[in-house]
């Protein structure tokens, strides 16, 4: 905490205390907002890893970095609202988001030489010569087969591309932004990386080496032009790049640099990134080599594969050389048709059946493109290949015009693995016969499930919840954590994806559907329904067609990305400060940024309640209101919530307040049903006793009510007789930030009958949907995460609850009286719990 800010605050506190709580409200406001933000972040952090929705490792390190700054900025708005109080939690999130910063940080890449390699060294640089290159020059080393001349760029003189254009950052801004289902953004994207690349320039150190290399390359009937294909370290390997790189082909000498820069920029194209992001790598992770070979003037090219799918059930134990005319892209495009050539898988092996190709027909009359004798040839390489590497292979090769083949590439044969995917039948949904009874709302966390359900209307009806239970629930209070175990899934009225309890149901794969208007009164507590939260419907009954359904999919756990994403989670994600009246509700006892995030909110709605002392301190400029009630109350207006034309009075009357929040309450403290007793001034009688001796004056500061207004806020301190009652509130377009906090104490009845007047309030407040705490007399209740319409409404109810309730402690002498008043009560004010307050 700096020292000109802990002085500032002081100061205010001491020479300006309005303009001080102007600066707590403000202050309050924007915790609220980075409050949203924090848990958006780790909802969007969450769903990455749970929904299997594919995204580059750039997209995570953004929404980390957001994160940090989020929960910064939160905590830095708390300590601003209480300076130096909360120095620990500051400490916590710095150890915190130094952990998180190493494990979402890629290792740094090195850009030293080499940046070039032969193709002898390159069989021992797997890292350097990138997948092809590597195993190409392996394959030659262990088997002596042909191959054209060649060397590799290394994957650093691309580090060195990329870091001499100052590349890097731009990148991974614009691969963060990649999103798969909206393919013309990506396409987008992927020009502007494309064109970066190409209008890059290659390094002098890199253009000196490879023009060294040419000088060396160039042999007596040669084409003397040169091939470069992509080499991307992974390329050829466990994970299949086939088609995704390019490969420039043809390439004179002056134009090699060029050629050089195109390869690169084929990392960016959208099939590529695609490609890549679905196996778990980061940009970062997949560095490109290039290969380049001198060009073979190509008689003809093509495949072999050592096991060949398109002639499976026909020839048993086969493999199949394709072949075209001249160069193997027409193959590879498809502009040209191969003839193909099936083979035993023998020693010798022998043509089995040929299938002839018109292209070959037309360029080599009357004759085959490919002899049998090198169809037996080439299909001994296979196996040879196959041998070694121990699994089926995938080669390519070109013969030149006398006849000599050459190896060009060889990698793993993938084929012949089911689609992961489920198929159209198997996503779709037939119910049959049973009706929806609920659809709409929020998938704050998606799936299906069954059982029966259990409606509450408070969270301390938690303990009651059964096990195997839809629960259904006018909120998603984080306290359902506490029972998780016990839920099928949950339907809430209000709450969203950011909430922390949905946070808590992905990770346990809880369906929840949030947002769920009037779901409390639709669903009826024992009735067996189906809950499909990921398309927002309930279904009355057991709906067998979704048994039959797939699980939900999840990143595959053994991707590199899923590994890294799951360390970040554990940082992020659980919620272990669950109780605020717990002891552990400590910054101490923040384990993740989660924790950060709760104790944050919950503190700051805690400072905020207790914005004003029973001195009345800081409202020295508020203005006395003007009413009919006998009621002493001044009014301070932080935001313009009075009225224009009544800015400059001395008093303020109620039609002249603005703020909805005020409005409301007082529609409640003056409803027709509430009887305030003419002859009584409803002040601080206790205090009056205290200090005035029967002299202060009863219009005084020291006695009367408060009211701090905005038009999102109030904050209200009403002084009635011998209790008080504090109300802090806070309403608007984000129902998760909205909240009302009341707390009631004292009285001048009996002890006995101050408990039953507390016992009374509990009943009703409990009823109308808040979360209620007692302590002898005094009671402390919170209604939050409810849209504005309900927040509104329950603070007209406790406007007319509190008119009822002064000097009820005088009379309650009994629990019949209690139980009485509470269905009285109930009967008189259901309107204020249904209907329109509640959507």
């Amino acid at each position: 905490m700096k020292f000109s800010q802990l002085f500032r605050y002081w100061t205010l506190q001491v020479f300006a205390p309005s303009k001080l709580l102007r600066h707590k409200y403000t202050s309050f406001k924007e915790l609220l907002q980075h409050d949203k933000k924090s848990l958006e972040l780790i909802t969007d952090l969450e769903d990455t890893l749970h929904t299997r929705v594919p995204m580059d490792w750039a997209r995570v390190t953004a929404l980390v970095r957001a994160l940090n700054w989020s929960v910064s900025s939160l905590i830095r708005s708390l300590e601003d609202i209480h300076p130096g109080a909360y120095g620990e939690l500051g400490r916590r999130f710095s150890g915190l988001k130094a952990s998180l910063m190493d494990a979402v940080s890629l290792p740094e890449k090195d850009s030293s030489p080499p940046y070039t390699l032969t193709m002898a060294e390159a069989a021992q640089e797997p890292g350097l010569a990138g997948g092809k290159a590597h195993t190409l020059s392996r394959v030659l080393q262990e088997t002596g087969l042909p191959a054209p001349p060649g060397f590799v760029i290394t994957t650093k003189a691309y580090q060195l591309f990329l870091a001499h254009n100052d590349l890097r950052h731009r990148l991974d801004e614009l691969l963060a932004a990649v999103h798969q289902d909206d393919w013309q953004h990506l396409e987008e994207l992927s020009r502007e990386m494309i064109t970066m690349i190409r209008e890059g320039e290659v390094p002098a150190e890199v253009q000196e080496d490879i023009r060294r290399h040419l000088a060396q390359l160039g042999r007596p009937g040669a084409a003397g032009t040169f091939s470069l294909r992509s080499s991307a370290v992974g390329e050829n390997g466990d994970i299949s790049y086939a088609g995704q790189h390019g490969s420039v082909l043809q390439v004179p000498p002056e134009d090699v640099l060029a050629a050089y820069k195109e390869v690169l920029a084929s990392k960016y194209t959208p099939r590529a990134v695609v490609c890549r992001i679905r196996h778990g790598l980061a940009d970062q992770e997949t560095p490109m080599a290039v290969l380049v070979m001198e060009m073979i003037e190509a008689r003809a090219s093509g495949v072999v594969y050592t096991r060949d799918r398109e002639a499976e059930g026909k020839v048993p134990e086969f493999l199949a050389v394709y072949a075209v005319p001249g160069l193997g892209h027409r193959l590879v495009d498809g502009s040209a048709e191969p003839e193909v050539h099936y083979l035993t898988r023998e020693a010798n092996p022998r043509i089995v059946k040929s299938i002839s190709s018109h292209t070959a027909v037309s360029e080599f009359p009357q004759k085959t493109c490919l002899a049998p004798e090198t169809a037996k040839l080439l299909a001994k390489w296979g196996l040879r290949l196959e041998q070694l590497a121990g699994y089926p292979q995938d080669i390519e090769w070109c013969q030149d015009n006398q006849g000599a083949c050459y190896l060009l590439q060889a990698r793993p044969l993938l084929y012949g693995k089911k689609s992961l995917a489920p198929s159209p039948e198997s996503r779709g949904i037939h119910p049959g016969d049973h009706p929806v009874l609920l659809e709409g709302g929020v998938s704050a966390s998606p799936g299906v499930a069954t059982g029966p359900v259990y409606v509450i209307r408070s969270v301390m009806e938690l303990a009651e919840v059964p096990n195997g239970s839809v629960l259904v629930s006018p909120t998603l209070s984080p306290s359902l954590a506490g029972i998780i175990g016990r839920l099928r899934a949950v339907v809430a009225e209000s709450g969203s994806r950011a909430s922390h309890f949905a946070s808590i149901a992905r990770e346990a794969r809880v369906p929840v559907l949030a947002a769920a208007s009037k779901a409390t009164k639709r669903l009826r507590s024992g009735e067996t329904v189906t809950v499909d939260a990921g398309h927002g419907r309930v279904y009355r009954g057991d709906v067998a067609a979704f048994k039959k359904e797939a699980p939900r999919a999840r990143l595959a756990s053994e991707t590199p990305f899923a590994v890294r994403l799951q360390k970040i989670l554990e940082l992020v994600s659980p919620l272990n400060l669950l109780d605020p009246t717990s002891p552990d509700f400590s910054p101490e006892c923040c384990v993740s940024i989660h924790d950060l995030v709760r104790f944050a909110h919950e503190k700051g709605m805690a400072e905020m309640f207790s914005l004003v002392g029973r001195n009345g301190r800081g409202l020295g400029r508020a203005r006395q209101l003007t009413t009919d009630l006998p009621l002493t109350l001044y009014v301070l207006d932080l935001d313009g919530s009075i009225a224009p034309e009544a800015a400059d009075k001395e008093t303020v009357e109620p039609q002249s307040i603005t703020s909805p929040l005020m409005r409301a309450c007082w529609e409640g403290l003056s409803h027709p049903e509430v009887t305030w007793h003419k002859n009584l001034v409803y002040l601080d009688w206790g205090e009056f006793d205290r200090v005035s001796g029967g002299i202060l004056s009863l219009k005084s500061a020291l006695l009367a009510s408060y009211a701090v207004i905005a038009q999102d806020y109030l904050h209200l301190l009403l002084r009635f007789g011998y209790h008080f009652a504090v109300l802090d509130a806070l309403s608007g377009d984000n129902p998760e930030a909205n909240y009302i906090a009341f707390r009631f104490k004292g009285g001048g009845g009996s002890y006995e009958n101050r408990l039953r007047r507390v016992e009374l309030i509990k009943t009703i407040l409990q009823w109308a949907g808040f979360m209620v705490n007692t302590r002898g007399d005094l009671l402390d209740a919170r209604f939050d995460r409810r849209p504005a319409a309900a927040t509104l409404s329950r603070l007209t109810l406790l406007g007319i609850l509190q008119g009822k309730m002064q000097l009820v402690d005088m009379a309650l002498d009994s629990e019949l009286r209690v139980r009485e008043m509470v269905e009285d009560f109930t009967a008189s004010f259901e309107k204020y719990i249904s209907g329109a307050a509640e959507t």
